[in-house]
């Protein structure tokens, strides 16, 4: 990139008016000198329009060198305007991506100007991003949770479902879901995108994972998927709803990409870890592709044939919320080996409120 010698703008002016003083004082005196010396002896009649005719021609010699150097300092200083007016009508009509550049040997406060301007349409960019993000995420989650219930309840008021409280069970968690779901939409605001609210508690993993297998179990049979458990002792600081949301979203994962897998849920803890895993045992993808399974709206080739609808947000929401605890996901994948996912969060884990 080019490099332009920069100029203050107050130094600018300062020197700007000291020269055009400094002109307009010899002109005005080289002027009267003249004469005194010379013209007054040659007109030698005195006339009132004859110091009339003199101070205009003074006044005008001393004008000449003050109008050359406003216009030119005014040039620099308005040249810079096009561009810097065109960005922010750009931006205040939705364009986040345009960049202003200032004109070559710009003054530093143009250069200061512009710098802050594409700072705000950078960030502007990065929200307007988030929002479609949480906007596509919050949508995703609604639609999981209501097609279950939608189903329980159209299976109820048909009569193929016979009411239980362990139905009852198993839907509560979705409506939590739902809950939680809503209370995102309310605190989405253009100051926050990119936080996540957390209501931290110490929990056991355990617990997390078996509520959420018990209520999600029943509706993975129509994939012929199967789990396994093996729960320990897994206590941390988290959310208990957000690790709900978690493995909810990996069983969904499990039940739309390895149907007919066999998927094992494990918590325990490793030294200063609690640990959260789920494997199953379905066609996987290429581990050349495992760093970006969980990219927002990023889908493998494979996956994109096997499921047309699909959105690529399950891993996306999964990293955001264990980003937001400070925790680590781990992908293990091979294709045709399965797919695991491992989640590990500190067990007093502190700053976790909000990122």
């Amino acid at each position: 990139m080019t490099r332009y010698k920069t100029r203050n703008l107050k130094k600018m002016i300062v020197r700007a008016l000291s020269v055009q003083t400094f002109i307009s004082f010899g002109a005005f005196y080289l002027g009267v000198t003249i004469y005194f010396a010379t013209v007054d002896e040659l007109i030698g009649y005195e006339s009132p329009w004859k110091d009339v005719a003199v101070t205009s021609i003074m006044a005008t010699i001393v004008l000449i060198p003050a109008a050359i150097v406003g216009r030119r300092l005014a040039q620099d200083i308005v040249s810079a305007l096009p561009p810097i007016a065109a960005a922010t009508h750009s931006i205040a009509s939705g364009d986040y991506s345009v960049r202003v550049v200032a004109p070559p040997n710009s003054f530093e406060e143009t250069y200061a100007l512009t710098a802050d301007i594409n700072a705000m349409a950078e960030r502007l960019e990065e929200v307007q991003v988030d929002l479609k993000y949480w906007n596509s995420a919050i949508a995703h989650e609604f639609r999981t949770s209501s097609t279950v219930l939608l189903g329980n309840l159209h299976g109820l008021s048909t009569g193929v479902i016979e009411p239980s409280p362990e139905l009852f069970a198993r839907m509560i968690p979705y409506v939590n879901l739902l809950t939680s779901m809503a209370n995102d939409l309310e605190n989405l605001d253009f100051s926050r995108t990119h936080k996540l609210d957390l209501n931290i508690k110490e929990i056991d993993l355990a617990v997390v994972a078996e509520t959420v297998t018990a209520s999600t179990e029943h509706d993975l049979v129509p994939a012929s998927i199967k789990i396994k458990r093996q729960f320990d002792r897994a206590v941390c600081l988290a959310d208990p709803e957000r690790m709900q949301q978690v493995l909810s979203e990996l069983l969904n994962n499990c039940r739309r990409y390895a149907p007919g897998s066999t998927v094992t849920v494990q918590t325990y803890e490793d030294e200063d870890w609690a640990m959260m895993v789920c494997v199953d045992t379905g066609p996987g993808m290429p581990a050349a592709v495992r760093d970006r399974a969980s990219d927002r709206n990023w889908r493998g080739s494979d996956s994109s044939q096997r499921v047309p609808d699909g959105r690529g947000l399950g891993l996306a929401i999964v990293k955001t919320i264990v980003d937001a605890h400070h925790g680590e996901l781990f992908i293990d994948t091979d294709c045709g080996r399965g797919f695991k996912v491992t989640i590990r969060l500190l067990k007093h884990a502190s700053g976790v409120e909000r990122i």
